[in-house]
């Protein structure tokens, strides 16, 4: 990486204050409006200092509200959608999260390489979910296969016979596929 943790005058402030000017770039004060307050409170900070301090905050800020609204949006859009489809688009918020801090001024080289092992992580916790569901079109490959071995067998065994229990047995096979279907395209 070999960019150094910013040093400016916004990052120096005490915690306290520089939480406030945090709530207050938050709130929607204008950088000059957050400049004079800072030099109320006798820290003498330009506008131009609390804007390149600003600019990124709010940017990350922005960054992390809307991969929740996106996360929150997804599980409210559809509360059956299947779980597998919810981990890949929280793997992939969480990813996109991980190459902004990656990319940040803001990273040690102690947090980099710690990030780098959580990328490491999601992407073999993606591989899994990739096997689950070449696993899962498989077994439901099979399945659709014994349906239809089931329904030609009722046919050819039972349906001369007794043609009721035959088609009432077909119908229930014929649900199972149908729900099958649907529960495959969620």
């Amino acid at each position: 990486m070999g960019k150094n943790r910013s040093h400016g005058k916004i990052d120096r402030l005490p915690d306290t204050l520089r939480k406030a000017v945090e709530a207050k770039l938050l709130e929607g004060y204008t950088y000059e409006e957050i400049s004079e307050y800072l030099k109320k409170m006798g820290h003498d900070v330009h506008l131009s200092s609390v804007a390149r301090y600003g600019r990124p905050f709010l940017a990350k800020f922005e960054s992390v509200r809307m991969a929740k609204e996106f996360a929150q949006s997804l599980a409210e859009d559809n509360p059956d959608r299947p779980t597998m489809e919810l981990h890949e688009a929280n793997n992939a918020l969480i990813s996109q999260m991980i190459m902004e801090a990656l990319i940040s001024e803001d990273s040690s080289p102690e947090e980099t390489a710690k990030l780098a092992k959580s990328i490491a992580t999601l992407q073999r916790a993606q591989v899994s979910n990739e096997k689950l569901k070449i696993d899962s079109r498989k077994a439901a490959g099979e399945v659709r296969q014994a349906l239809r071995l089931l329904k030609e067998q009722v046919f050819s065994e039972i349906g001369a016979e007794h043609p009721d229990i035959a088609n009432a047995i077909l119908q229930i096979a014929d649900t199972v596929e149908a729900k099958m279907e649907a529960d495959g395209r969620k």
